[in-house]
């Protein structure tokens, strides 16, 4: 990994802090190697991290002539945050720790509820993962919210319901921001190599991951493929393939009765999620959509991962998951043929992170941005 810039100490803790939950009975001398610091720089940042209760000394590595050196590993009760995801019928809520590990999940069906009615619901959900007990207030860190619509409509009020209710801080992540820090903080990626996370859903989202932190999205450019030119003639990419062409085709294809799709387009995710899953199961004419609707992002993925020497790609949302096989296949072969262009070590992979990576994600987020900040 390449040398930890200058920054503040805060940022260095955070840095810090990150090596050890990664490498857990790591020891101060490992991490100034792997970081490019300097021993006294470590040695300062854990003892503040120490005072904090974030790090605990486990007990001493093998001796090797001297002084045992001492283990450090990261405290599982230290710090946790809640990780929300929006979705058309619910909001799926996980508290996770420091650590990665999950402390409970709740799901909140939405249906015709309005924001006036929202807020009880959300504050026994809240409650039940633990988010409104005063015992937990140093502990728990805030919220982050992914947006797995892709409208982004109501997201800012459920932000401010939560806050109003718990008093902690709220980030807003996009989806595919918050998978790809999902897809990290549990280790389905190498921090030491660039890595492009690809979320399909409503919208196609990318987000590059750097040191295991994502690059966010500049303002004004949410970090969405859909209007790229994917077409020999310019035709934009959610033409091409997203979950509305992909139901619309396999409309065309007579796949509508067969798998109960809705002709009107009015429940499209709920319709792309059965065309998925037929195709994983072996539906010949569905996995020919779907094949043919991911190479088109493949393709489109390609020309971002050459120019930024991708290595990695990890591709997460609902309907990956359904038919994983033939996404990474499909993403594969498109890559493969533009070796040319790309790293010859290039790796695609499905998320397999649980409940879903965008919650996991999420609060990491809250996580990250509470523990690293930007100054």
């Amino acid at each position: 990994m390449s040398s930890i810039p200058a920054r503040s100490g805060a940022r260095t803790d955070a840095a810090i802090l990150d090596a050890i939950r990664r490498s857990p009975d790591t020891t101060r001398v490992a991490i100034a190697r792997d970081l490019g610091v300097t021993a006294a720089t470590v040695t300062n940042s854990v003892k503040r991290l120490i005072a904090d209760g974030l790090v605990l000394e486990s007990g001493r590595a093998r001796s090797t002539g001297g002084k045992p050196a001492s283990l450090l590993r990261v405290s599982t009760t230290s710090r946790w945050a809640v990780g929300c995801t929006v979705e058309s019928d619910r909001l799926s809520l996980v508290a996770m720790g420091v650590t990665g590990a999950l402390r409970g999940r709740v799901m909140l069906p939405l249906g015709a509820l309005d924001e006036a009615r929202l807020a009880e619901p959300l504050r026994a959900a809240l409650a039940e993962l633990g988010a409104l007990d005063p015992a937990q207030r140093q502990a728990f860190t805030g919220i982050g919210i992914a947006d797995l619509r892709g409208h982004g409509l109501g997201v800012e009020e459920i932000g401010a319901a939560v806050r109003e209710l718990t008093g902690a801080p709220v980030v807003i992540g996009t989806a595919a921001v918050c998978a790809g820090l999902g897809s990290a903080w549990v280790g389905e990626q190498d921090p030491e190599r660039p890595c492009l996370t690809v979320h399909l859903g409503p919208t196609i989202g990318v987000a590059l991951l750097r040191d295991g932190r994502p690059l966010l999205p500049a303002t004004g450019w949410p970090g969405e493929l859909d209007h790229v030119a994917a077409g020999p003639d310019g035709t934009p990419l959610h033409e091409l393939a997203s979950p509305a062409a992909d139901v619309r085709r396999a409309l065309e294809q007579g796949l509508g009765a067969e798998l109960g799709l809705d002709p009107a387009g009015e429940r499209v995710l709920t319709d792309h999620a059965r065309l998925t899953e037929a195709a994983g199961h072996g539906d010949e004419r569905a996995a020919g959509v779907v094949t043919a609707s991911a190479r088109a992002i493949a393709g489109a993925v390609a020309g971002i991962a050459g120019p930024l020497g991708i290595e990695r790609v990890v591709l997460s949302g609902t309907s990956v998951s359904m038919a994983p096989r033939i996404y990474r296949e499909a993403f594969a072969g498109v890559l493969r043929s533009r070796t040319g262009a790309l790293p010859p070590a290039l790796e695609v992979a499905v998320s397999t992170v649980q409940p879903h990576p965008c919650s996991v994600g999420a609060a990491a987020l809250a996580l990250t941005s509470a523990l690293s900040p930007e100054a």
